[in-house]
């Protein structure tokens, strides 16, 4: 019994294989899909070719940039701090000059 139904099934295999060789609107259709297949192979080389000359991805060199432009940027400003800091001092110590020069003149 088990050889009758695998002659069977081969015997309708070959049978639905040739059959649709045969069968006008079958073969245009395959031709369709073959010309659809050719079209979109070719579309998938042209994608390919762009993105094989993208630019490198520079993500990472930009993290990189943007935490060094911040640590310069803290260390601008602490600068900056030390500098009216040291401004400050300068006038003040101006200021105790004058005062020293007015009370202790030279004549």
């Amino acid at each position: 019994m088990k050889n009758f139904f695998h002659s069977g099934t081969a015997i309708t295999a070959a049978f639905l294989l040739g059959s649709c060789g045969e069968d006008p609107e079958l073969v245009k259709k395959h031709g369709e899909q073959q010309a659809e297949i050719a079209k979109l192979n070719g579309e998938l080389a042209l994608i390919n070719a762009r993105l094989k000359n993208l630019p490198p991805d520079e993500s990472a060199e930009l993290k990189k940039s943007l935490a060094e432009t911040e640590k310069l940027e803290a260390e601008r400003a602490s600068l900056a701090g030390e500098v009216a800091a040291l401004e400050a001092e300068q006038k003040e110590l101006l200021g105790k000059y004058e005062d020293y020069k007015r009370k202790y003149s030279i004549r």
